[in-house]
This record gives structure tokens, C-alpha cells and sequence, in this order.
């Protein structure tokens, strides 16, 4: 006997088997890590093939529970999700179309200016620990899965002023979800217990720990983090728009490097993919109850099957290992729609000529995939194995960029960086977006990186002027008198 599908509807979930039942019992588990807390035993109804319990049978949402089920006292299933969404959500508007793939990492203090220059798609950092707060005090209230969690009211309202700035112009908003408070300021200990991976290790002595991996391990962890996604799901894709819309979400930061990124502890390829993909599950489960059509994605630096260092495999791995891991997890699960965020950086990130690249080859087994080996991700997404329901996964490249370094020849490069990067972008269908980053020089980045569209000033805060790259991007997507685009040019 096989489980061969499990939907979740409004008020029931539906176990589908591979032949006529009777007699069968689920069992429900939490679906944190660590805590698979055991919540009971449902006698199901049976009609033909088909098992049914109702959909709070356990006392708690059944949609993000883990099932076996037992037939005549046997049990048949290992843990399975659902993987089927039935349920009639609140939002059922198509995801918005695009007539560009041009975005931009903006400076909330220079929306006007992305804006002039055609920005039309944004990943906007949202932390979870500058929201969820303990107390009522100065807070939201959020009543989810039975329970109340509190979201503070300034945070939030930071967020709106930002998000809706952007998407009320038609900027489509894609958040980047980050474990830590106050980034890039704080250390993510300085949220509160619950919303800290149990196994973070702070070592920023050596540039780990800068971000915390989201607790799915604890099953108060799982809870809250739950909360988060519905409430930000909740608030941004009302069809009012009274706060903004966002219909994308980035879960944590260049995973594969989680040492620095997503820090989980010392683990290897396979736990810290299994970490993740539950991480990835409860996204796409609480959003999709509220807008059907919000896109969940892996976020993963340039490295493929090499890593920031190579030696440290219980710290960093390569883009490819976690996603067969990721996929592999998900089909013996119970699939689900991920897509990836990819940032497809030049393998040196002081030099932009990423044509250049001597680690960026056309194999699959190539150290990274930068600009100019781009088809190497877009061909191992479209294996059978990687489709979600026979369609390929969706694809943004969300933050990548190139350097200047204080010279008319070097801005000039960079310019013709980004131009060249833009056609082999539109070159592949199935990326959605071309996010660059950054809108502004950033002192701190890199140590002595200039990615920015604007110069910034040497020796006092601010920017002194726009770069040459800034007028590529202006004009990147625009057509001449011929019908040509610029883009067409590189």
C-alpha cells in the first residue's frame, strides 16, 4: 500500500492511496527537526481509495504536520507532507507580471532615484528578530494556529513605508527573510531564545555567525517561525495594497555558505540541505493558504561543487550538493514549489571581466556558475527530477554585482560588465529578474569592494555621482529608433 498523494483543503485532508482502504489510523508528529513530537492518533474515514481526517484533528493546523499512516496496525508510510493545497486562499491573483527583468538592491533612502532610472524589481531585507517581539507592548497582535504572536508596530510600519513606496510605482518586492535582528549591527543573540537556532555558533572573529539559520529544530521554533511567514504573507499581498504588496520570498542568505550566512552549527552537506528544506517547506505551506501564488526561494552564493573553503565541510558546500539534496528531500517528502535565488557573482569579486572566469566552465561539474556559465544551473533545474509537476522552477538572480576601483577604466569595465550580464540574462527564459547590487559604493563591503551604480565619497559619508554603470542600467532595457534594445549591443 503507497500514499501516492496528500491534499489539505479548507476543513479535511485527504490521504490518497493505491488501492480501496479501510481500517487506517494517521499519526500526527510536529515537523521540527529535533522535536518530532508525537501529537496523536486519528481514526480515519474511508471512501474508495481515499482516507480523510479533518483538518485540526490534532489540535493544530494540519497543514504544516508530518503523517504515517497504519493500516490494521501496521504502519505503511514513513513521515510524508502535504503536497496538494486545496484550500480556498484569501489572495488569488496571479503573480504580477513584469515588462523587464531590470532590479536593483534600493537604498530606502533613494527609492525617488531607482525609480527615475526604471528599477522594476527589488529584494528588500526584512528580519525576523526586528519584528517578533515577547510582549504586547507597542506590538501587533497575530493570531496563528491557535496561538497569539506579537510583531512590533514600529518595525513593521518601517517596512510598509519602504515596501509600498516601491510597489505602488509597480516595483515587484521580493523579501529577503535574515534570522538576526538589527542587521547588519547586531548579532543574531541579541533576539530573543526562541527565534535563535539552537546550534548558532557566533564566530565573527573569522566571519561566521553573521546570520542565524531559522529555528526549525524546536517545535516553539517551528511555531513562531511559521507565524512570521503567514503574517508577512497576511500583510503584503492583501489585494487593497494598503501596506505595500511583496509576492516573493528569500529564505536566509547564500545557504551553502551557512557557516556565514545561514549559521546552523558544524554540519555537512546532508543535514544542513535537511535543516533547509524544512525551512523551505513552512514558507511555501504558510503562504500558501493566504496568496497561492507567492514564490519561495533557496538562496545560493557562486560556488557549485566548490565552497568557500573546501576543507570546512562541516561549514560550507557547494550550491549543487544542497540543491540534490534539497530535491532529493523533497520528492521522498512530499514536493513542493522552491525555486532558487541564485548570485552568480564573478569568481574574483574585484574584477568584473567575468568572461574571464577560468572556474566558470560549461560542465556540471564546474567550481561556480558566474555570468558567463549561467546555462549550468538552468540545465540541472531542468532535469525531470528537479521539475515541480513537469514545469521548470522559477529562477532570480538576486544579488549579484561588479567593482569599480577609483579609475575611469575600471567604472568603464564595470559598465560593460553589467551590460554583457544583462544579455546573457536574456538569454534564459526562465529567470524572472536581474536584481543588482548595489544602488550606492558601500565602505564596509567586501573590505575595499566599489559594486554601487553611484561613487561613493572617499573621505566623508554619501556619494559623490553616478558611475557609468549607472547610465547602462538606465538604458539597458530601452529600445532605439530601430527597435533594437541596449542590451542587444553587448
Amino acid at each position: 500500500m503507497v500514499v501516492k498523494k496528500i491534499s489539505i483543503g479548507d476543513d479535511a485532508i485527504c490521504f490518497e492511496l493505491d488501492t480501496d482502504v479501510q481500517e487506517i489510523k494517521i499519526r500526527a508528529f510536529s515537523p521540527a527537526i529535533r522535536e518530532h513530537i508525537e501529537l496523536g492518533t486519528y481514526d480515519a474515514e474511508t471512501e474508495g481509495s481515499c482516507a480523510y481526517i479533518p483538518r485540526n484533528a490534532f489540535g493544530r493546523d494540519g497543514l504544516y504536520l508530518a503523517y504515517e499512516l497504519y493500516h490494521r496496525g501496521e504502519k505503511f508510510t514513513g513521515k510524508s507532507y502535504a503536497e496538494e493545497f486545496t484550500m480556498t486562499p484569501e489572495n488569488d491573483y496571479p503573480y504580477p507580471p513584469a515588462d523587464t527583468k531590470k532590479g536593483l538592491q534600493i537604498n530606502p533612502a533613494m527609492i525617488d532615484d531607482a525609480i527615475s532610472i526604471g528599477a522594476r524589481h527589488c529584494a528588500y531585507n526584512v528580519c525576523i528578530g526586528d519584528l517578533m517581539q515577547t510582549e504586547p507592548e507597542g506590538c501587533i497582535l497575530f493570531r496563528h494556529d491557535g496561538r497569539d504572536y506579537y510583531f512590533d508596530s514600529e518595525a513593521v510600519a518601517s517596512c510598509d513605508r519602504s515596501i509600498k513606496q516601491m510597489s505602488d510605482v509597480g516595483i515587484t518586492v521580493t523579501l529577503i527573510l535574515l534570522c538576526t535582528k538589527n542587521w547588519p549591527l547586531a548579532t543574531p543573540e541579541d533576539m530573543y531564545g526562541v527565534l535563535l537556532h539552537p546550534d548558532y555558533v557566533n564566530d565573527r572573529e573569522n566571519e561566521g555567525g553573521l546570520l542565524s539559520g531559522f529555528n526549525v529544530i524546536t517545535d516553539e521554533g517551528i511555531r513562531h517561525y511559521a507565524a512570521f511567514i503567514a503574517f508577512l504573507t497576511k500583510r503584503y499581498t492583501d489585494t487593497a495594497q494598503e501596506h505595500g504588496r511583496a509576492v516573493g520570498m528569500i529564505i536566509s542568505n547564500e545557504v551553502n555558505s551557512h557557516w556565514v550566512w545561514n549559521n546552523s552549527g558544524h554540519k555537512n552537506a546532508e543535514e544542513i540541505s535537511h535543516e533547509y528544506t524544512a525551512a523551505l517547506r513552512v514558507a511555501c505551506q504558510a503562504s500558501v493558504e493566504v496568496y497561492k501564488n507567492m514564490r519561495i526561494y533557496a538562496s545560493l552564493d557562486h560556488f557549485w561543487t566548490g565552497a568557500l573553503n573546501t576543507r570546512e565541510t562541516e561549514k560550507y558546500t557547494g550550491s549543487r550538493y544542497l540543491l540534490e539534496n534539497l530535491s532529493e528531500n523533497a520528492n521522498a517528502d512530499g514536493d513542493f514549489h522552491w525555486n532558487v535565488a541564485f548570485h552568480p557573482y564573478p569568481e574574483n569579486l574585484n574584477f568584473p571581466d567575468f568572461w574571464n572566469d577560468k572556474t566558470a566552465t560549461e560542465d556540471n561539474d564546474t567550481c561556480r556558475v558566474t555570468f558567463k556559465n549561467l546555462g549550468v544551473l538552468c540545465d540541472f533545474l531542468y532535469r525531470e527530477e528537479n521539475l515541480y509537476k513537469g514545469q521548470r522552477r522559477r529562477i532570480i538572480l538576486s544579488e549579484q554585482g561588479f567593482n569599480s576601483s577609483w579609475t575611469p577604466e575600471s567604472e568603464i569595465l564595470q559598465a560593460c560588465a553589467y551590460g554583457r550580464a544583462y544579455r546573457a540574462v536574456m538569454e534564459i527564459p526562465e529567470i524572472d529578474s536581474f536584481i543588482y547590487h548595489a544602488h550606492g559604493d558601500n565602505a564596509g563591503e567586501g573590505g575595499s569592494l566599489n559594486l554601487g551604480l553611484w561613487r561613493r565619497n572617499k573621505d566623508k559619508p554619501g556619494f559623490d555621482a553616478p558611475k557609468p554603470i549607472y547610465y547602462v542600467f538606465k538604458a539597458i532595457d530601452q529600445c532605439d529608433e530601430t527597435g533594437r534594445c541596449h542590451w542587444e549591443r553587448y
